[in-house]
């Protein structure tokens, strides 16, 4: 610290020494710079310091002495100490040194001058380097390799060298192509980093050297980038299973151009190689990621590649799960569910038959769910599946549902005559397993005298089938036909009717209008035999009429009928007959009377409804008369022709025929099978309508047959269980069990 202190002050000191009132001590060249083989003077302007008198100074050359000069009387005194330098006096207080051409030499190169003054040290210049210029001579690169390989991606550090003793610093400037990178001023050496981009290939870096205003020295090398190819982007390709692929891999070439392709797949052993992939007969295990790869060599034998992947989706149409049937019990919660293999993913309907129940879009799993499983719903629903290589692919999903027998019927009424000589029937039964069956009588012992067969029509569908021959006429019996399986039992009730006259029909609403009215009722039990109705009016005489005939709905069913013709203002009696082949049967009675005329018709129109209603009576009466008088007998119909003369002329008058008009002429034994009352001749006999009327009853019980096709007949043998589907007879139905099962209903029996 004491010896730095000491420095700074004798510093300060030789400062205050060299300059006084303004005045100091300089040293300075000829040029800035010295030049070797040329002549360079050192000029020392100085003062004469106070307190002194002499006028001179000494020239040191690395703190050694070279010559003293002054002025002294007057003239310039010198006194050399070195033969290499000369000195000389510009004026009184200016003196020169020279270093002559032949003596400037590298040795002078950065020696040290000053200027001292003669009579006192401390008044000096400052020290002052003496420089030689040398220009650039040479200029080289490191490395020195032309071309100047590198690989894309790395970076080159490249050196520019000068010779180390040029001076001035010389300035070195880089260019890439034409373009400048950078310029410095350097000794003898300045580096750059060069990035190996392939857009930079094959262009020249050049280093430019230049000082002292000289024209400038430049090295240049070629650069090499090595980099690889580039593969042109692949798209993803979609192509049907079965059909040919061709695929061709296209790169850019890189350097070395000389290009080889592979083709990989990902995840897999394979390998191809050249630029085109074949895949001929494609399958669907061929999708996945493939890979095309494009490769070069690199001057050091290290291999540069590049690739694309490439999709490659195959694809094809639904492959539906094989599975075996669903077996839940009745009332269980159920899911139908099947695999669907496709690409793409497929659209799924479900289908009961032509119903649509579900569908589901892009799904692999397709599934049905049934809350609450139904022995109807024992049956095979169709899965039909598409995407855009196929539509409708199908197939059978089979349900099969564990229930007790249950019959479409369990009340059989089988109507018989005293003609009937075999009486048949059957039942739909729905069951899973096959059920037993086992025909009792009331009491409880086994019925051997019908025969009982099990048809089956489907899985969960059978038919029973009851016959039995009659050797002597049979009297009203019930029997019990018992069903069962593993699941329950339930119970069919036959019973063997006689036909008899229909049941009373019930009257329940009457509405008279003027000259009409409309009569509803419910019908009863047939009797066995095909009932129709129709509707009779008695007013005064010759005002009666009655309606079309109309067809029997079914048993407890509401009915309705116009009653046309009658006159207004007249309280008429109204009854409903229901006849079948065995007889004829009457409501009890409702009157009504019609309304009062609203508007009055010509004396010719009075006289038409006169003549018209009068008539219309007379046939009603004559009618009713007659439909009375066949009520005591027990299994005659007459069949009546009435006839009357009216003005000389003869005219023959029929009953009411449906679907025609309400007055019709008909011949002696013409649509006999569709009316209750058909025309007699007055000559005619009752012996002969007895006859009529039974050709007529064996007609209708011919007609009354429905049969169907004779599927496998299954034994009887130990009331086992047996396949069949032989129709029967039915006669009373409840169709709700089974309103989705196909089922074969024969209501009739036979003689």
């Amino acid at each position: 610290m004491n010896e730095k202190r000491y420095i700074l002050f004798t510093s300060c000191l030789s400062l205050l020494c060299a300059t006084t009132k303004g005045q100091q001590y300089n040293l300075t060249g000829s040029s800035e710079y010295a030049v070797l083989g040329r002549t360079f003077t050192w000029t020392c302007e100085m003062f004469i310091p106070p307190d002194q008198s002499i006028n001179a100074v000494t020239f040191y050359r690395n703190n050694t002495r070279c010559a003293s000069v002054g002025h002294q009387n007057g003239r310039c005194v010198i006194e050399n100490a070195n033969p290499r330098y000369t000195s000389g006096c510009l004026s009184e207080f200016s003196y020169t040194l020279t270093i002559p051409a032949e003596n400037m030499t590298e040795s002078e190169q950065g020696s040290v001058w000053r200027c001292i003054y003669i009579g006192d040290g401390n008044f000096r210049t400052p020290d002052v380097t003496l420089t030689i210029a040398i220009d650039v001579h040479n200029v080289s690169l490191v490395p020195s390799d032309n071309p100047l390989t590198l690989r894309e991606g790395t970076q080159t550090e490249v050196q520019c060298v000068v010779n180390s003793n040029a001076v001035p610093a010389p300035t070195i400037t880089w260019y890439l192509g034409s373009t400048e990178i950078t310029s410095t001023t350097s000794n003898n050496t300045t580096s750059i980093i060069i990035t190996g981009k392939r857009e930079v290939n094959r262009r020249t870096l050049q280093c430019s050297v230049t000082n002292n205003q000289k024209p400038p020295k430049t090295v240049v090398t070629t650069l090499n980038v090595e980099y690889p190819p580039s593969v042109i982007n692949l798209t993803q390709k979609e192509i049907i299973e079965t059909q040919n692929l061709f695929v061709i891999c296209g790169a850019n070439p890189g350097n070395p151009n000389l290009t080889i392709f592979i083709w990989t797949k990902v995840n897999s052993g394979f390998r191809h190689y050249g630029s085109t992939l074949q895949l001929t007969n494609i399958q669907r295990t061929s999708s996945g990621t493939y890979r095309c790869t494009a490769e070069n060599t690199y001057s050091n034998g290290a291999k540069a590649t590049n690739s694309q992947t490439m999709v490659v989706n195959v694809l094809y149409k639904p492959v539906i799960q094989e599975k075996t049937s669903t077996i839940v019990n009745e009332t269980e919660r159920v899911e139908l569910i099947r695999e669907v293999d496709s690409n793409p993913l497929s659209d799924i309907s479900w289908y009961d038959g032509a119903e649509l129940l579900k569908t589901q879009t892009s799904v692999k799993i397709a599934n049905l769910t049934i809350e609450n499983a139904l022995c109807t719903d024992t049956k095979n629903f169709t899965l039909s599946v598409s995407n855009t290589v196929q539509r409708n692919v199908t197939s059978l999903v089979e349900l099969i549902v564990n229930c007790k027998p249950k019959a479409h019927d369990d009340e059989i009424t089988v109507a018989i005559t005293s003609y009937t000589r075999r009486i048949s029937m059957s039942t739909t039964v729905i069951a899973y397993p096959e059920p037993r069956y086992n025909l009792e009588y009331k009491n409880g012992t086994a019925n051997n005298m019908m025969t009982v067969n099990l048809y089956k029509n489907a899985i969960n569908n059978f038919t029973i089938y009851c016959e039995q021959q009659l050797v002597e006429e049979m009297d009203s019996v019930t029997y019990t036909l018992k069903l069962s399986n593993v699941l329950g039992a339930s119970t069919v009730f036959i019973s063997i009717r006689k036909q008899v006259k229909p049941r009373r029909p019930i009257i329940t609403d009457a509405v008279c209008e003027e000259t009409s009215a409309s009569v509803e009722w419910k019908s009863s039990f047939d009797g066995g035999a095909v009932q129709s109705f129709f509707v009779a009016a008695f007013g005064d005489a010759y005002k009666s009429s009655r309606s079309d005939i109309i067809k029997d709905k079914g048993e407890n069913q509401t009915h309705q009928a116009v009653v046309p013709f009658l006159q207004p203002s007249v309280l008429y009696t109204f009854y409903v007959f229901a006849k079948n082949s065995i007889g004829v049967t009457l409501s009890e009675e409702l009157n009504c009377t019609t309304l009062k005329e609203t508007q009055k018709t010509s004396n010719t129109s009075k006289e038409t409804m006169e003549i018209a209603g009068s008539v219309v009576g007379v046939l009603v009466v004559v009618t009713l008369v007659i439909v009375l008088s066949c009520l005591t007998h027990r299994h005659f119909t007459l069949i009546c022709n009435i006839g009357f003369h009216r003005r000389n002329k003869q005219v023959k008058t029929a009953d009411l025929i449906e679907e025609k008009s309400h007055y019709t002429v008909m011949s002696e034994q013409g649509e006999n099978g569709r009316n209750p009352y058909d025309v007699l001749t007055p000559n005619d006999s009752s012996n002969q309508y007895e006859a009529i009327q039974m050709k007529e009853r064996h007609k209708t019980d011919a007609n009354t047959y429905e049969y169907l096709n004779k599927p496998e007949n299954i034994p009887t043998s130990d009331n086992s269980i047996q396949d069949s589907n032989k129709p029967g007879v039915l006669k009373k139905s409840d169709d709700a069990p089974f309103s989705n099962t196909e089922e074969y209903i024969n209501t009739s029996f036979e003689n």
